[in-house]
């Protein structure tokens, strides 16, 4: 009796043992019951680039790096807002989105803002610039500026500002290669200036690359930073942290990448710095996460099938669509609006709409401005497979994923038009799962 009372013990112990080993930032989140409301999170994902290669795991960084905000800090989520692959445009609006809610707490706020994607430097001036996803990085214009970013960011009103940077500046990619193959050499970026009471701690110096950790799914640095922030329940001091993220960075990054050194680099005025602590207090126990699919390379390319010359794509309707909550498992909800000459817009229009914004242009939530994008990757598969889906769209085959949330449809004349609006509830998992049965999309980035 004693041995097998021994023998159940030991295997209770070994599956713990087995259940510690399989935890990692991305399955096993601390969970902090002290809530932050001071503190704004903005985090910036950019991960798939409309003229330049993808950003490997950027939309993982991303979403975990709001979540540990969220989960780990004790920061409520309507004060974080997550941008994946943003333009130009949506940095402005969220930076605005900052200095309003600073403002309104009168220098009793924090901030804190993540970038994970490319950056790039202007070759006469090396200037750095963070890369919008619809940049080009021949046309330092079209991106980013840090020394706007961080003048902007140094005039808001707070206690303190917090920046992490997992992008590197040289002109190289995550990874392999260089943003601008032609030019073949990287560049050191001159360092834009740091005031007022803010930190800037970026993954890499110099004319380093911001490598991935391909086995872990994320960038290096973001990597080391959830570790560091799980390891410390939340709790720690930014010191702590960057002379810790800093160390584990430099000594991983030769073994993970071939050799290739990363440095990350800490930029601050403040004379108090070290001390400023990541959350009020420790949290008490774990929030275990699933992760549903493997991460994959965001590299992998979406099924292409011969071009029908005869074929053109089916006539869509003036919408704009919009998230609007979370519908039943597998299934978004977006707001679908029609703008028509005469009020006679069908439920039928709305949804085929509401399937083809899920498909190929993706929306923003209108509770926090995330970014979903496209269903099917991009919106060139509409091109490429345009022979299925313009029956697709005409058939009515697209009836079968979706409906029309009742009693949610509204119109408003604006001129001498219509706009028809409505609540439309989208299969989407069964959308993906029948399209990449049939060869039409397959090896998908982003995990839904």
């Amino acid at each position: 009796m004693r041995a097998r009372t021994l023998f159940i013990l030991l295997g209770v112990v070994v599956g713990l043992m087995n259940v510690s080993a399989a935890d990692d930032v991305d399955t096993s989140i601390p969970l902090n019951s002290v809530t932050d409301e001071k503190t704004f999170v903005l985090v910036l994902a950019n991960e798939h680039y409309k003229h330049v290669a993808p950003v490997r795991f950027a939309e993982n960084d991303g979403e975990l790096f709001a979540l540990y905000c969220q989960k780990t800090l004790g920061v409520p989520e309507k004060n974080i807002h997550r941008v994946t692959d943003a333009t130009k445009g949506d940095i402005d609006h969220e930076l605005g989105w900052l200095r309003s809610m600073t403002e309104a707490y009168k220098g009793e706020a924090r901030v804190i803002f993540y970038y994970s994607g490319h950056g790039m430097p202007d070759e006469s001036s090396r200037e750095a610039f963070l890369l919008p996803v619809d940049a080009y990085a021949t046309d330092p214009s079209s991106g980013y500026s840090t020394t706007k970013l961080y003048k902007t960011l140094s005039e808001l009103q707070t206690r303190a500002t917090i920046v992490f940077l997992d992008a590197c500046f040289s002109g190289a990619q995550r990874g392999d290669g260089m943003l601008m193959e032609a030019r073949g050499v990287a560049i050191k970026p001159k360092a834009a200036a740091v005031s007022g009471p803010m930190v800037v701690f970026s993954a890499a110096t110099g004319q380093e690359t911001a490598y991935p950790y391909r086995e872990k799914g994320h960038g290096i640095f973001t990597y080391f930073l959830l570790q560091k922030l799980r390891e410390k329940m939340g709790c720690v001091t930014l010191g702590e942290l960057v002379d810790d993220v800093t160390d584990l960075v430099t000594k991983t990054a030769p073994n993970v990448n071939d050799g290739k050194k990363q440095t990350p680099t800490v930029s601050s005025v403040a004379k108090d710095w070290r001390e400023w602590l990541t959350a009020e207090a420790p949290a008490k126990r774990y929030d275990r996460r699933v992760v549903s699919q493997p991460k994959e390379d965001a590299t992998t390319p979406v099924a292409v099938a011969p071009a029908n010359p005869n074929a053109t794509p089916f006539p869509m309707e003036d919408y704009a669509l919009e998230g609007s909550g979370t519908g039943v498992q597998g299934s978004y909800l977006v707001t679908t609006s029609i703008t028509a000459k005469k009020n006679n817009v069908t439920d039928e229009q709305l949804l085929r709409c509401a399937v083809h914004g899920v498909l190929f242009r993706g929306f923003t939530s209108a509770a926090n401005r995330q970014r979903q994008r496209p269903l099917a990757g991009s919106a060139d598969v509409e091109t490429q497979q345009v022979a299925f889906f313009s029956d697709f769209f005409s058939s009515g085959a697209f009836k079968n994923y979706g409906q029309v949330v009742p009693d949610t449809r509204t119109v408003v004349k604006v001129g001498k038009e219509y706009r028809v609006t409505a609540t439309v509830s989208v299969a989407k998992d069964q959308l993906r799962k029948d399209l990449q049965q049939k060869g039409v999309i397959k090896g998908l980035g982003s995990r839904f």
